[in-house]
C-alpha cells in the first residue's frame, strides 16, 4: 500500500515546482499561484466524502483503483488542456480528487485486513508514507524540471499513476466480508460529530494540514528566491533534491511522534509539539536574511517540527473509532483536513501578495509566521480536549 500511495502521489511536486515557470508565462499573481495550488486539495476535499465513505460499503481495493486511473488521465490532461489559470485549475483539481481516492481509502485497505493493535502500529507508516511520497515527487518533478520539459513530467506522473492501480490489483487481496450498516448512507458523516474525543484530533489534523501544505506549496519557491540573492546560487533540481530529503526525514519525524505519543500520552505529546513547532516558525522568519546553508538547515528542521504530528493525529482518529463507522469518520476527518490544505495556498499567495511578492524579505517572514499558526492552533485544541477529559 505505501508503494502504490508513493506510486499514484509522484504528481504532487508538478505544481508547485513548475508555477516558476507558468507564473511568468500567464501573468499570474501569487495569489492565483496560491489558488491553483489550493484546487488540488478543494478537488481532495469535494471527492473525499464519496470515495471515503463507500469504503464502509465496499472493499476500499477498488476505490483506489478508480482513483488512480483518474490521477493517470487526470495529468494526460494536464499536458493536453492546460492554458491558463482555469483550466489549470480545474485539471490540477482532478489530480487532486484522485488523492481522495488513494490516501484515505489505502488506510480503510489495510484497516480491513489489520486488527486494531496492528492499526495502530501500522497507520503512522502508511501516513508517514505520504510525505515520503511528496519527497520523491519534489526530488523527480524536480529533475525533470531542470533537464527536461513539463511534458515529460506529466507524462511520467500518468505511467506512475497507472502502475499504482495495477499494483493493487494484483497485489492486494479482496476483502469480502459483508458491513452491516444498513441504517447509515454512504454520505452520513454524524459519526463524526457524534465522537467528540474523534473531533479533537480532525480540528487539529485541519490545523495541521494548513500549516504543512502552506510549506509544500512554496518552499520551493522560497529556496529559489533565498538562493537567487546570494552569491553562492544553487540549482533548481539541487534544491527540489534538498526539499525531497527534508520530505524523507519528515517521514522518520512523523513515525517519531507517533512513538512519542504512545509512549507518553497522545494529547500531552500533541501539545507540545504543536507549541514547540509554532516556536521554530518564528525563528524561521527572523532567520531569512541569515546566510543561505543557515536558511536550509532552519527550513529542513521546522519541516521537521511540522510533521511531528502528522501520523499521530490520524492514528488517534483511529484510535477512537468503531469498525462500522471508521470510514465516514476518516472522511470527515480526511474533509477538514484537506480544507485546511485548500486555503493555504492562496493564503500564503495573498500574504506574499500585499506584502510586496516573492521578492520581499518581509512578505516571506509574515509567509512562516502565518504557517506557524497553524500549529498553535493544534496545541489549543488538544489543551482544551485535555482539560475537558480531566473535567469529565
Amino acid at each position: 500500500m505505501c508503494i502504490s500511495l508513493i506510486l499514484s502521489n509522484l504528481s504532487f511536486a508538478l505544481w508547485p515546482i513548475f508555477l516558476v515557470e507558468f507564473k511568468d508565462i500567464w501573468i499570474l499573481t501569487n495569489t492565483d499561484v496560491g489558488w491553483i495550488s489550493g484546487s488540488y486539495f478543494i478537488g481532495y476535499l469535494l471527492l473525499t466524502p464519496v470515495y471515503v465513505g463507500l469504503t464502509d460499503k465496499y472493499d476500499a481495493k477498488w476505490i483506489v483503483i478508480i482513483a488512480s486511473i483518474s490521477v493517470c488521465l487526470a495529468c494526460f490532461s494536464l499536458w493536453f488542456f492546460a492554458v491558463g489559470f482555469w483550466s489549470t485549475c480545474l485539471i490540477w483539481g482532478v489530480v487532486g480528487s484522485g488523492l481522495a481516492g488513494t490516501y484515505m481509502p489505502g488506510l480503510q485497505v489495510l484497516n480491513e485486513r489489520l486488527n486494531m493493535t496492528d492499526r495502530v502500529k501500522l497507520t503512522p507508516w502508511y501516513t508517514s508514507s505520504f510525505g515520503l511520497s511528496n519527497g520523491i515527487s519534489f526530488a523527480v518533478i524536480g529533475y525533470l524540471f531542470a533537464n527536461f520539459s513539463w511534458k515529460i513530467a506529466c507524462y511520467t506522473t500518468s505511467i506512475s499513476a497507472a502502475l499504482s492501480a495495477i499494483i493493487i490489483l494484483f497485489l492486494t487481496t479482496s476483502h469480502n466480508q459483508k458491513k452491516d450498516i444498513t441504517e447509515r448512507k454512504f454520505f452520513d458523516l454524524r459519526p463524526a460529530f457524534k465522537n467528540k474525543e474523534a473531533l479533537g484530533y480532525i480540528f487539529s489534523y485541519g490545523t495541521h494540514t494548513y500549516e504543512l501544505f502552506a510549506y509544500r506549496a512554496w518552499i520551493f519557491t522560497f529556496l529559489l528566491w533565498a538562493s537567487l540573492r546570494t552569491p553562492n546560487t544553487i540549482s533548481s533540481e539541487l534544491i527540489s533534491l534538498i526539499i525531497g530529503i527534508f520530505m524523507f526525514i519528515g517521514m522518520v519525524s512523523s513515525l517519531m511522534g507517533a512513538k512519542f505519543c504512545l509512549d507518553y500520552g497522545r494529547k500531552k505529546v500533541l501539545m507540545i509539539i504543536g507549541f514547540a513547532t509554532f516556536v521554530f516558525s518564528v525563528i524561521c522568519a527572523i532567520s531569512i536574511s541569515l546566510p543561505l546553508w543557515v536558511i536550509i538547515i532552519l527550513v529542513g528542521i521546522y519541516h521537521a517540527f511540522i510533521m511531528l504530528d502528522s501520523g499521530a493525529l490520524t492514528a488517534g482518529t483511529v484510535s477512537v473509532s468503531d469498525d462500522n463507522e471508521r470510514g465516514a469518520i476518516l472522511a470527515f476527518h480526511s474533509i477538514i483536513g484537506f480544507a485546511g490544505g485548500a486555503i493555504a495556498g492562496p493564503i500564503i499567495g495573498f500574504i506574499l501578495d500585499i506584502n510586496g511578492g516573492t521578492n520581499n524579505t518581509s512578505a516571506w517572514i509574515f509567509a512562516f509566521i502565518s504557517m506557524g499558526l497553524g500549529s498553535l492552533f493544534v496545541f489549543l485544541i488538544q489543551y482544551r480536549s485535555l482539560v475537558t477529559r480531566i473535567k469529565n
